[in-house]
């Protein structure tokens, strides 16, 4: 495919969070990987303003990307020095701040966040709000309010593979099986992506009596590779 899938559909997420922006809320995003949460926070920030910090495993990566964002140096300040200067800067600034991907917060950065969160509205994205899953920062969870990001319906799995067929980056016959795309997807957008750009790379007889069985094969080979890679790639956050 030449470009990403567009964002479609969501409003009623948009518009739940543009309302929560406004009252300042605390908010916790969970949904599985690829499910759109990073897209839905890009769409929201067409409306709302909002620092999005992307790097969340430790306290010293947090500092580096709001740095890099405010394009400031740190010189030869110590990670300490850095959060006061950070913290001090955010408040002053006032508008919330979103930690994206977050998971396995260690207690120094669950702290951290928790001490902004008594000066700023804070916004977590991340794919579980369980304890073993979202680490330290669970114990304050109680604060936030929680939206949950559904998979995509039927019908918008169908516009998105008819827009793809009409900016010709698949195949045409692909729009007589947006039902068993949809089905294969589970209604996750990056899943649906992965989908279309392998039709795109590759030539799937789709209208054998096989269907898309290969392609439902290779998906299933790409998620164990991707869960494998990810259970050794886990963060740990100092």
């Amino acid at each position: 495919m030449k470009k990403g899938l567009p964002f479609f559909g969501r409003q009623s997420d948009v518009n739940e969070l543009r309302t929560l922006y406004d009252l300042r809320r605390h908010v916790v995003i969970v949904g599985p990987a690829g499910i759109g949460k990073s897209a839905l926070l890009r769409q929201v920030r067409q409306y709302c303003p909002l620092l999005v910090c992307e790097e969340t495993s430790s306290l010293r990566r947090i500092c580096e990307n709001l740095e890099r964002q405010l394009g400031w140096a740190h010189s030869k300040l110590n990670v300490i020095e850095r959060k006061e200067r950070l913290l001090a800067y955010l408040e002053r600034r006032g508008e919330p701040v979103v930690f994206d991907h977050l998971a396995h917060t260690p207690p120094r950065l669950a702290r951290f966040i928790a001490y902004l969160g008594e000066h700023i509205p804070i916004w977590i994205a991340c794919r579980s709000d369980q304890p073993h899953e979202i680490g330290h920062i669970w114990l304050d969870l109680y604060k936030f309010q929680r939206v949950t990001i559904s998979p995509l319906t039927a019908l918008e799995t169908r516009t998105l593979v008819e827009e793809a067929v009409a900016e010709g980056n698949i195949q045409a016959d692909a729009c007589e099986h947006t039902d068993e795309l949809h089905r294969m997807s589970g209604g996750n957008p990056r899943i649906l992506e992965g989908l279309l750009i392998e039709l795109t790379a590759r030539e799937y007889r789709i209208e054998s009596p096989f269907g898309l069985d290969p392609l439902d094969l290779d998906r299933r080979i790409r998620e164990v590779d991707l869960a494998t890679k990810e259970s050794v790639d886990v963060p740990i956050g100092k």
